[in-house]
């Protein structure tokens, strides 16, 4: 039974993934703000928490760490940058917002102790672990005290953008790492890990600047 369950969710994850990646590749090339960015942008959230609530479950199922770490990525970017642009608000205090908060810092929190765990042992991907716990806990962070944080009427373009594309980031660099392990031999592994950044945050950039800071009142 756990076999089948197993696999039903591996195919889910897969097929998240893919219409995710797909989806979001998409809108980064095409028009922003007309109704097709915008029905590509709802595929693109379903697939990727398809893919990232799946990933908690096989993890849980079969404990892995890095599925654990990417579901938790996943989540929360893509979460909180959807509830941004659904509340058209930089605040995060709503109970769905409390929610995603509360449930990254656990998973931060884990992540740092699985972390120290392999470098105490020497593993050197501890660092991983450590780096992206300590991104997810600062976003939390920034999230639970956003009520407190002076904010514009664009911030939440900014944060919708920044966040959907961070979720994306990571679920591409899952793609690799999983499906890229033969490199040839003047390739760093790390390159994996760091091309979709490498590629992808010129772009969420360039894209930000286009909502520049604009105060409340003006």
């Amino acid at each position: 039974m756990n076999e089948k369950f197993f696999n039903l969710l591996l195919f889910l994850h897969i097929l998240g993934g893919s219409i995710g990646l797909l989806c979001g590749l998409l809108v980064f090339i095409l028009k922003k703000g007309t109704s097709r960015h915008a029905n590509l942008g709802r595929l693109f959230i379903l697939g990727m928490l398809l893919t990232g609530i799946t990933a908690q479950l096989m993890a849980f199922i079969r404990p892995n760490a890095f599925l654990f770490m990417v579901g938790v990525f996943t989540i929360y970017q893509v979460g909180t940058g959807a509830r941004a642009i659904y509340s058209k608000s930089f605040r995060a205090q709503h109970s769905i917002d409390r929610f995603l908060q509360f449930g990254m810092v656990i998973a931060g929190l884990s992540l740092i102790y699985l972390g120290i765990k392999k470098l105490w042992v020497g593993d050197l991907f501890g660092i991983v672990f450590v780096v992206f716990a300590g991104i997810g806990l600062l976003m939390a962070l920034q999230d639970i005290r956003s009520t407190a944080i002076p904010h514009d009427k664009k911030a939440y373009i900014r944060k919708h953008l920044q966040r959907l594309g961070g979720g994306f980031i990571a679920s591409a660099t899952a793609f690799l790492v999983v499906n890229f392990r033969e490199l040839p031999d003047w390739m760093p592994v790390w390159t994996l890990w760091l091309l979709p950044t490498a590629l992808l945050y010129p772009l969420i950039s360039y894209h930000s600047r286009k909502y520049p800071p604009k105060s409340v009142g003006s």
